[in-house]
């Protein structure tokens, strides 16, 4: 099948939505995880190489009241705050991420994550994705192994997913998917979202030394 093609399919509504295609949404399934987060010692008693491992260099959250709407719909204003939190305190700027997992519930959602980063002004995210910015060979990589979207949304294993393909990246891991990984940009973003915009929480991680 030609994914391009239909990604990039009108909305029908009549069958569905006036503003989606069934391949704009994410793949809701059931699903669970766990990640080990452990000290330098911790990975010396289970047995990992430093090498093989990330670590969490900085994390930002944020919270919005669920009851209500937002005051613009256009703007992903709690992914703003808590991206800008989390590369603070990782104290790096956005031009030194390798890798983004974003999440693309729907794929307007990964457009505006774009703009909520600051990859692309107010509006310009589209134009920024359709210049290929975000394919794996693009400035940016985004969602490296299909996203939400195109992976998956394993609700109770998505975030760890994230993290996982950004451990997997950074480690040299990912196979068929991998980037390069410079030293100018060695740093991953995770973005994880609940509701519509409503509880964010934002991760920088960085191949451990």
């Amino acid at each position: 099948e030609d994914l391009w093609a239909l990604g990039m399919m009108k909305p029908n509504p009549r069958g569905f939505v006036g503003s989606l295609n069934v391949f704009d949404c994410s793949k809701v399934s059931d699903g669970a995880s766990a990640i080990a987060v452990v000290s330098e010692e911790g990975l010396k008693r289970i047995g990992i190489p430093k090498s093989e491992a990330i670590e969490i260099m900085g994390i930002g959250q944020a919270e919005d009241d669920i009851t209500q709407p937002p005051d613009d719909p256009t703007v992903l204003a709690t992914t703003r705050e808590a991206v800008k939190k989390a590369m603070e305190s990782a104290g790096i700027t956005k031009d030194q991420l390798g890798t983004v997992e974003c999440h693309d519930c729907f794929t307007i959602a990964g457009i505006m994550a774009t703009e909520a980063i600051g990859f692309a002004p107010h509006g310009g995210g589209a134009e920024f994705i359709l210049e290929g910015n975000t394919k794996r060979d693009g400035k940016i990589p985004f969602n490296t192994t299909g996203g939400l979207v195109g992976w998956g949304h394993p609700t109770g294993a998505t975030g760890v997913h994230q993290a996982i393909t950004i451990w997997e990246q950074l480690t040299g891991k990912a196979g068929d998917s991998q980037i390069p990984i410079t030293s100018e940009r060695p740093y991953g973003l995770s973005i994880n979202m609940g509701g519509d915009d409503k509880s964010l929480v934002s991760i920088v991680y960085k191949r451990a030394e």
